[in-house]
């Protein structure tokens, strides 16, 4: 979970503005039996909102999809083939986003970290906060039970 659900908590974190209250997960293995191969994930943030994770090692294939549902709309990006498609009850548009190397981008930002020419988009901060979720999920299926989040 830590290797992967990880990335997907940080988004979440992003979108919704900060920490969830609470954090409720099953996880299992079912093909590596050293680590969690498969996480269902949901935290519960402020004002009701949520936001369900699902990560595994089991798919043939690799796939990276984020859905966000509104009251209004639904937005759906495939980090893969980095298309974007947003629809409502009127229309659906697909903006044209220019395909761009992740981890060039990534690696090209973190060097210019370190030489002093940007500020971090993502902190030392974000990361514990994002492995300290990422760690009450784990403890919620251990315990079957929902883990609350606390402060720092």
């Amino acid at each position: 979970m830590k290797d992967l659900a990880i990335h997907d908590i940080d988004i979440a974190r992003y979108l919704f503005g900060g920490d969830p209250t609470a954090v409720y997960a099953k996880t299992g293995n079912m093909k590596h039996k050293l680590f969690e191969d498969y996480a269902h994930i949901m935290l519960t943030f402020e004002g009701g909102k949520n936001a369900f994770i699902e990560a595994n090692w089991l798919t043939p294939y690799k796939t990276r999809v984020l859905i966000v549902t509104g009251s209004e709309a639904i937005m759906k990006l495939d980090y893969i083939t980095q298309e974007l498609t947003i629809e409502n009850a009127k229309e659906t548009v697909q903006p044209r986003i220019p395909w761009q190397e992740p981890l060039k981008l990534e690696l090209q930002h973190f060097a210019n970290c370190v030489l002093g020419k940007e500020k971090p988009l993502v902190t030392g901060f974000d990361g514990l906060r994002a492995l300290k979720i990422a760690e009450a999920a784990l403890k919620s299926s251990k315990t079957g039970r929902l883990v609350k989040i606390t402060g720092s």
